[in-house]
């Protein structure tokens, strides 16, 4: 029996762990072909196709459902292929791919055990029943099997050692636990039943083995990593003692229960550019968050952020434009506390209204109105208009391009003091940018400091957006300002008070320009870059 199990990935660096764990699990023989939402639907079906397969599962997730669907009406040319899928985007409302005979078989939630007790039935041509988390269509009625979670994960076997992994050009997706404590109404993640635990020092032998293979950027999946502090704290050790050279790991943290102890240790101990939190915000107003059922403690996880900002962690925040009860004023509110928390990045996403969750069951009575394809993103409900949503998207374009970037940070925190709302800002200049070049992709970075520029019209900051410009280079960049000066009287001035340059690489890595009351130097040598201000 030939089993393909096919991974539709957002990104060539975002591999499917799911299938992986599903090959390691099962007791058949199993390939995997992985493609990108880049590629043609043919190429995929082709490719899967001159396989000969008898069974197909293919992975369904939000970013890659509409593919699937063209693909399934593409692979019904094949009757005799058994076909399975699984993945959250039919782990809900999923009735329409059994009746319309798409897919012979779904797995909701957890597919591992399930997965392979299937291929067993279908390779024995044995009874369904027993199969947990199994949904089919059996005498025209459309039959579930019962709902389980695997207790005891560790008797999952590993997909990490697979030896034909490109390591290093792909993020590894490490867990340490699977399940959510909360039940937050927008999130598919509420709604599983229990937090359950891998082994930590299995986790510990993962990431080493990762890494001696070239891995340098590690994402835990982990709903609340800090769910129990001491583990917590126990991998953020073996991270930082363990000095894993050039990587990067990334958890997702619930701000407001992080305690002293972790807070301490990080701000005394973890070196920079290492770890990665991914906090959520969403909103700052008690009726908001309680209308999804969100518990936050604002004030707590706001004073966290703060105290987190004295540690090399880089810091990631989330919010989402559309929930219940949050009009257009009450998110300015929200962005506007947020940013000025000045987080590395502040991601702000519209709404989703993912099947399966309270909120999509709720829909009609907060009137959301929303794409009803994937990613099902909204455009109104009863507390935003369409014209403030695209308000809110401008924002989101314009926070993007001119903070997450991490072109000119600093400028913007200068210039972002003069303003009251850090939301107008960003959605004047994003306007304004729309504008001037109708689209906020595919930009020219010197686009982007001259629309700067431009919309604040004030010399006051000049000096310090260009000298952001010069900072981002690694080589000599070209200017974009009008730079008449006497290049070789600075540098001669330069060496003068500091001999121990050698003059000759100071004239060729040098690029001089006017600064505030004198003047900046920037040396880019081969392997590093010097800034050095000098006065008039």
């Amino acid at each position: 029996m030939k089993i393909v199990l096919v991974g539709i990935n957002s990104k060539y660096i975002h591999p499917n762990l799911a299938i992986r764990y599903l090959m390691v699990n099962s007791d058949f023989l199993v390939d995997i072909k992985e493609f990108t939402i880049k590629d043609t639907i043919n190429n995929i079906y082709n490719n899967i196709i001159k396989e000969n397969p008898n069974v197909i599962g293919l992975s369904v997730y939000i970013w890659n459902v509409e593919i699937i669907n063209k693909l399934l009406l593409m692979l019904k040319k094949h009757p005799n292929i058994k076909i399975i899928l699984g993945g959250p985007e039919v782990s809900y409302e999923y009735d329409d791919y059994l009746y319309n005979k798409l897919t012979d078989y779904i797995i909701f939630n957890e597919g591992e055990v399930a997965f392979n007790m299937l291929l067993h039935s279908i390779a024995d041509n044995k009874s369904l029943d027993h199969i947990p988390n199994l949904a089919y269509i059996k005498n025209n009625e459309l039959i579930r099997n019962t709902f389980e979670e695997n207790s005891n994960l560790d008797s999952l076997k590993n997909p990490y050692h697979l030896d034909y992994e490109d390591y290093v050009n792909k993020i590894q997706y490490i867990e340490l636990s699977r399940g959510c404590p909360y039940h937050c109404s927008y999130c598919l993640a509420s709604l599983e039943k229990k937090v359950r635990y891998f082994d930590i020092n299995k986790v510990y032998e993962n990431i080493e083995f990762l890494y001696s293979k070239g891995a340098k950027t590690f994402k835990f999946l982990d709903r609340t990593f800090n769910l129990k502090p001491k583990t917590a704290i126990e991998l953020f050790k073996f991270i930082i003692e363990k000095d894993f050279h050039n990587a990067i790991f990334q958890f997702e943290i619930s701000g407001d229960i992080l305690n002293d102890e972790i807070i301490n240790y990080l701000t005394k101990n973890c070196p920079e550019n290492l770890i990665r939190f991914e906090i959520g915000i969403q909103s700052i107003h008690d009726k908001v968050n309680k209308a999804v059922l969100r518990n936050q403690n604002t004030k707590k996880l706001f004073s966290n952020i703060k105290r987190l900002q004295d540690s090399n962690v880089i810091l990631h925040l989330d919010l989402i434009a559309g929930l219940p009860y949050e009009t257009l004023d009450l998110f300015e509110q929200t962005f506007n506390s947020t940013f000025n928390l000045y987080a590395k990045e502040l991601q702000l996403g519209t709404l989703k209204l993912l099947k399966g969750t309270k909120l999509y069951y709720q829909r009609n009575e907060f009137g959301y109105k929303y794409d009803l394809s994937a990613p099902y993103e909204i455009y109104s409900n009863d507390y935003l208009d369409s014209d403030s949503m695209n308000t809110i998207k401008t924002v989101e374009e314009s926070l993007e391009l001119f903070w997450n970037k991490g072109f000119m940070n600093n400028s913007i925190k200068l210039i972002i003091q003069n303003y009251d709302s850090p939301f107008k800002f960003f959605f004047n200049l994003g306007k304004y940018y729309l504008d001037k070049y109708k689209s906020f992709h595919r930009y020219q970075l010197v686009d982007v400091f001259l629309s700067l520029e431009a919309f604040i019209n004030n010399n006051d900051f000049v000096y310090d957006i260009r000298y952001d410009y010069l900072a981002r280079h690694n080589i000599k960049p070209k200017i974009y300002w009008e730079n008449s000066i006497n290049k070789n009287d600075i540098i001669r001035l330069f060496h003068k008070n500091n001999p121990d340059y050698n003059l000759d690489k100071l004239y060729k890595y040098s690029l001089v320009s006017k600064y505030y009351g004198g003047y900046i130097i920037a040396l880019y040598y081969p392997d590093k870059k010097e800034f050095h201000k000098i006065k008039a």
